[in-house]
């Protein structure tokens, strides 16, 4: 059955852009009208994030994020046969000359952005720098058809995958000689065992990973913020914030903090650009942890 669904999928991703946006059109449709996946979800996580919105806001930003996460859904379908002559249609990149310093001083660069849309177009980004070897950190879904189009889709242009469990000895045992890039989509939400570390995000105590801050932190490598943006229908503005120490050297989850605080402020420039289906606060202080 995976091997008719795989030709499927397969068939979609060669069609056009604005083919695939009147699916999407559709799959809103859907969404908003019948299946309705998740909304309770949706308008929870808005609502506590949001405590000062009216209900008429969260059910529109609940509406326009729907779109969007369709919008989504075929983009990234679409990404596994994407040119790079269309992404670069597709995408703007502010400040890359942040990186290209780093690069300069003969560091490897850490590129660390949210569950906003569409962070799977970060691929992209590789024909701007001139480093060799760029790794995206992922996170392994239990369906392997999923998994075989994530994978596929981050290993355009010559990149590679890194599944998250094996991201600490896989960055470790690279050099940090300035040749390579780490993207990680650093937002994901730990398992209730794996909980070590939260903190105020979105006016809600949310547990996070910190293995990102320990590998920065000891591998000295540049850190970035990747601040995205959607201007219009299939169109990406992806903007580079370097993310530096307070003091000489980054404390103990300085950068995780850093990383949550420019998280919440990119979020808030467009609420419905952001992942809200995740049950990203299921696990309550005090009660599960």
């Amino acid at each position: 059955m995976n091997t008719i669904y795989k030709k499927l999928l397969y068939g979609l991703s060669a069609l056009p852009l604005g083919v695939l946006y009147k699916l999407s059109d559709f799959l809103y449709f859907l969404q908003n009208y019948v299946i309705k996946y998740r909304k309770k979800v949706v308008i929870e996580n808005l609502k506590n994030s949001f405590p000062e919105k009216s209900d008429k806001e969260i059910q529109q930003i609940s509406k326009q994020f729907n779109k969007n996460f369709c919008d989504f859904t075929v983009e990234t379908l679409k990404g596994i046969t994407i040119s790079q002559e269309e992404i670069d249609q597709r995408i703007s990149v502010k400040n890359i000359e942040v990186m290209q310093r780093i690069y300069d001083e003969k560091r490897n660069v850490m590129v660390l952005c949210g569950h906003v849309f569409n962070w799977e177009w970060l691929k992209g980004l590789g024909v701007h720098l001139p480093t060799p070897n760029i790794f995206a950190v992922y996170h392994v879904a239990k369906n392997e058809l999923v998994n075989e189009i994530i994978k596929k889709s981050r290993e355009k242009f010559n990149g590679e995958t890194i599944p998250m469990q094996k991201a600490t000895e896989g960055i470790l045992r690279i050099p940090n000689d300035g040749d390579s890039l780490f993207l990680m989509v650093a937002d994901q939400s730990p398992y209730k065992k794996a909980i070590r570390y939260d903190l105020q995000f979105l006016n809600q105590t949310t547990p996070v990973f910190q293995g990102f801050d320990k590998l920065a932190r000891r591998k000295n490598m540049g850190i970035v913020y990747l601040n995205i943006s959607k201007p219009k229908r299939g169109k990406y503005e992806y903007e580079v914030i370097e993310i530096t120490p307070d003091g000489d050297d980054f404390k103990e989850n300085e950068v995780v903090h850093k990383f949550f605080d420019l998280l919440e402020k990119n979020i808030q420039q467009d609420p419905a650009n952001y992942m809200w289906t995740h049950k990203r606060w299921k696990y309550k202080k005090g009660i599960h942890y």
